[in-house]
């Protein structure tokens, strides 16, 4: 008499149930395949599962299923169902003291008191509004000095005075033609420990729903071109190839 247990991988545990069942008879078969394979007298497999009567129809089924018939057919098996309630062979496995006192985990203290800290620890967080709302004080206080200018842009680019003080592009706050300004604005979205050094068009879409100048496309160009970061980690995508030149045999003098 002998006894086989085995149990379902995390990714086995989401076939189907009719697909355990019938990994479950594979399995079984496997362990005693010395004995069982091409028998010339059946092999009587008791069941207490009524699900592997879904493949008793024709079904369209997976590689996964598909893999097991070969193997199946090493084995001249006849499978019986046999309710729970007369199928005594999970005996074994189902013992009432099958898992039994064990001492050895009782009263055990999982995390020690040293695990844990006696004082709060403080973390450094970057806190990207913070650092935004002073760079939009900076941008609404270089407008005052710019009204001029300002007002000369407004019909050419559609800017409105969208508080009644500070112009905008839209909603997008205009940094007026300080190009201090205007590097902070696109290193606060590029260059910041958050922002990962994006590319153009990305850097481009994050600053615009915010800020605005003329020629802001280029500006953010010329920026992203001359970042020392990006251009050591940029892929290059048009390697040069060195000249193939034949090898030719050596003249015999």
């Amino acid at each position: 008499m002998g006894f086989h247990s085995q149990k379902f991988t995390q990714t086995e545990q989401n076939y189907p149930i009719y697909d355990r069942e019938f990994l479950g008879v594979m399995r079984r078969l496997r362990c005693w395949s010395h004995l069982l394979k091409g028998t010339t007298i059946p092999v009587l497999v008791f069941t207490d599962h009524a699900n592997l009567r879904y493949y008793r129809e024709p079904r369209k089924i997976g590689p996964r299923v598909a893999g097991y018939l070969p193997e199946r057919e090493q084995y001249n098996i006849i499978l019986e169902y046999k309710p729970g309630a007369t199928n005594r062979m999970d005996a074994l496995s189902r013992r009432p003291d099958y898992e039994g006192p064990n001492p050895i985990n009782n009263n055990v203290t999982v995390w020690p008191d040293h695990y844990f800290c006696n004082n709060h620890t403080s973390i450094q967080v970057f806190d990207m509004d913070s650092i935004g709302d002073n760079l939009d004080s900076c941008i609404k206080l270089a407008q005052y000095k710019e009204q001029p200018l300002l007002k000369k842009w407004a019909p050419t680019h559609n800017l409105s005075l969208l508080d009644s003080t500070h112009w905008y592009h839209g909603t997008a706050l205009v940094v007026v033609a300080d190009n201090a300004l205007r590097r902070g604005v696109i290193s606060l979205f590029h260059d910041h420990v958050t922002a990962g050094h994006a590319g153009i068009t990305k850097t481009l879409q994050l600053i615009t729903p915010y800020y605005w100048w003329p020629n802001l496309k280029t500006f953010i160009t010329e920026y992203v071109k001359g970042c020392a970061t990006c251009q050591m980690t940029k892929v290059n995508t048009h390697p040069t190839h060195p000249p193939m030149f034949p090898i030719t045999p050596a003249d015999n003098a």
